[in-house]
């Protein structure tokens, strides 16, 4: 009996401990058509996948957003993003070059997050 009573208040002090620490973490992958594999029809299909996923990551109320692959298929581009409304500590999330880092936070007023 000592044993269970143990084994039930370590349960519990783990379960708050790990509770005070859980964010909300999604993956978003979009698709958008793409008619040709011209350079600038790959660019606007990115493009158009890319602010689809980011509308929706901003809509759950989403904060950070990183690119984690992004595909060329005959007939369309899909783009995976790995979204979360925690700030990514330790990780670069600075604009490299007019582009961003691996973690960016995309805005209501400008979901994709690339600025004018």
């Amino acid at each position: 009996m000592r044993s269970l009573s143990r084994l039930t208040l370590t349960s519990l002090l783990v379960l708050l401990m790990v509770s005070a620490a859980w964010a909300r973490v999604a993956t978003i992958e979009t698709a958008a058509p793409l008619y040709d594999h011209g350079e600038q029809s790959v660019d606007a299909a990115l493009q158009d996948a890319v602010e689809t996923a980011l509308r929706g990551a901003v809509a759950m109320g989403l904060s950070w957003v990183k690119i984690n692959r992004a595909l060329v298929l005959e007939n369309m581009v899909t783009v995976q993003l790995l979204a979360t409304d925690t700030d990514p500590e330790g990780e670069e999330i600075s604009w490299q070059g007019g582009q961003p880092g691996p973690w960016f936070a995309p805005s209501a007023g400008d979901p994709a997050g690339l600025g004018p």
